[in-house]
């Protein structure tokens, strides 16, 4: 079974930072949840993916990775997600 840290808080608060942070040091792969949550359009954060799409997609890439760190709010698309989840910290 894989080892997910989840880091999440409010916009601006370094989530992603520690993440990164964190996957460096552990060597567990880095997964932004905006990167899985939005669809690539310019300018960037305007379209959504269908929640089903967007857990389908991080569970491929967790398969993958095994180990991960995930940054970013999977709160109300991700509560699939939420039983896989081995450590959670949260970043103020």
């Amino acid at each position: 079974m894989p080892h997910i840290i989840h880091i999440f808080g409010g916009s601006g608060s370094g989530t992603t930072t520690l993440a990164r942070f964190l996957a460096q040091k552990t060597g567990f792969a880095h997964m932004d949840s905006d990167d899985y949550f939005w669809l690539p359009t310019d300018p960037p954060f305007t379209e959504k993916r269908a929640p089903d799409e967007c857990v389908a997609m991080m569970r491929k890439d967790i398969e993958k990775h095994g180990d991960v760190v995930i940054s970013g709010s999977l709160c109300g698309w991700g509560d699939g997600l939420i039983p896989l989840l081995s450590r959670w910290l949260f970043a103020l």
